[in-house]
């Protein structure tokens, strides 16, 4: 009976893991220089996706991907180098 109860209670709670937020936080204009904004993470991916593509405190490089959230004030993306 208590797994029984068990599973339904499992079942039936939502999860919410790995989904976005429904709404966007308010960004100032200009804060994603050299990079693409996401819609609701606030998140900035850089244009240049390599290690060195941003510079900053919280700076992450995951998956091949360069970028940062809006959160760290001294984070920045950088210009892909012209060979």
């Amino acid at each position: 009976m208590w797994r029984l109860l068990l599973l339904a209670a499992c079942l039936s709670a939502p999860a919410r893991a790995g989904y976005a937020p429904k709404d966007a936080p308010k960004l100032p204009d200009g804060w994603c220089g050299d990079g693409v904004a996401t819609a609701t993470t606030g998140e900035c991916m850089c244009n240049w996706q390599h290690k060195d593509g941003c510079v900053g405190s919280k700076c992450e490089y995951q998956m091949g991907l360069s970028f940062y959230h809006y959160s760290c004030e001294d984070c920045r993306c950088v210009a892909e180098p012209t060979s």
